[in-house]
């Protein structure tokens, strides 16, 4: 599977970014739900290679 290069510099940014307004707990479910994602789609994706 090709690897897509994204690029984010042409998205115009708004001066009050999303994230800055998140406080510290926010943050950090954000980050654990990305990561269980992350994790997730890594297993999902070794299962398919070995199910090949």
């Amino acid at each position: 599977m090709p690897q897509l290069n994204l690029n984010f510099t042409d998205i115009p940014v708004p001066e009050t970014c999303l994230w800055e307004q998140l406080d510290d707990e926010q943050k950090r479910i954000v980050i654990q739900t990305l990561a269980r994602l992350l994790v997730q789609a890594t297993r999902d994706r070794q299962q398919e290679q070995t199910n090949d």
